[in-house]
């Protein structure tokens, strides 16, 4: 008889993968156009309450956020993504190319797919997107950025 392995939750495939600094194997990489740039795919079906990607970066303080973002270009500072922390503001600022995905998902703010949701792995936060939906192969995968007065919304 063979042994079946379980298959893990959406939370302990989000560890891992996170552990081991890699994406899901079901996901590529596209370009979309010279206003948006590059988005990300599904290259396989994700279901509803998956993991699906974490948006990796560096942390640093809201007080180390508003010193970069004085230097930054208005590209780079759209990779600065703001959260509440242990009672505390701080930031993952993936403005530096690292072949991660993403930091590459791009905002849908009427219809995303995914939801940013943190764990906290090994005592540090770590911002992780699930999916909302069940998300088709070659679907983009988005997710709603916030608030903020993103200029393409205007568009």
């Amino acid at each position: 008889m063979s042994k079946r392995r379980a298959r893990l939750s959406p939370e302990a495939e989000a560890i891992q993968l996170i552990l081991s600094g890699s994406d899901k194997p079901c996901l590529k990489v596209q370009w979309i156009s010279d206003y948006k740039g590059r988005g990300v795919f599904a290259c396989a079906p994700i279901e509803k309450g998956s993991f699906v990607a974490e948006y990796r970066g560096e942390l640093i303080s809201k007080h180390e956020r508003d010193k970069r973002q004085k230097k930054y270009t208005e590209k780079q500072n759209a990779f600065l993504f703001d959260f509440e922390w242990n009672s505390d503001i701080w930031c993952i600022d993936a403005s530096h190319e690292d072949d991660s995905f993403g930091r590459l998902i791009n905002d849908a703010h009427k219809s995303p797919n995914c939801k940013m949701k943190k764990l906290t792995v090994q005592g540090k936060p770590h911002l992780c997107l699930f999916a909302i939906e069940n998300i088709q192969a070659g679907s983009e995968i988005t997710y709603n950025y916030g608030d903020s007065a993103w200029p393409w919304r205007t568009l």
